[in-house]
């Protein structure tokens, strides 16, 4: 009997790769849209702010939902993974580009993004779409 030849992709590792990227790419879309909102009218510093939240967690929502539905099992551990990872990120990233690891906002965007997560993980795992 012959070994089925699998890709990277269709694995575990692989599938959580390239719905990171997707998901950042999610990110990087929902940005320049509301960057492209923004050019017409003036808003505050609070409200780009959750704008720019609102986009990380959708990204992250997005990238929850597509691990979970390759898997198609554990949604809600594959979105605490994913949320975990995605807030690893966006912390990698702060502290790289504002010099400060940790803010006043820390829990509520960690929260933010667990609950994004979980919420995509489960809609993952139980949507009917195949793809």
């Amino acid at each position: 009997m012959r070994r089925k030849n699998i890709g990277f992709f269709d694995t575990y590792k692989g599938n959580a790769l390239l719905s990171l990227l997707s998901g950042i790419a999610v990110t990087i879309v929902c940005l320049l849209l509301f960057a492209f909102a923004m050019t017409g009218m003036d808003m505050s510093d609070g409200l780009i702010s959750s704008l720019a939240s609102i986009s990380v967690c959708i990204g992250s929502y997005f990238f929850s939902y597509l691990v979970a539905k390759k898997q198609r099992k554990n949604g809600i551990l594959i979105g605490l993974f994913c949320g975990g990872a995605a807030f690893l990120l966006l912390m990698l990233f702060n502290l790289i580009f504002v010099r400060v690891p940790f803010s006043e906002i820390f829990f509520p965007k960690l929260s933010m993004l667990v609950i994004c997560s979980v919420i995509g993980g489960i809609i993952g795992v139980n949507s009917k779409i195949k793809i």
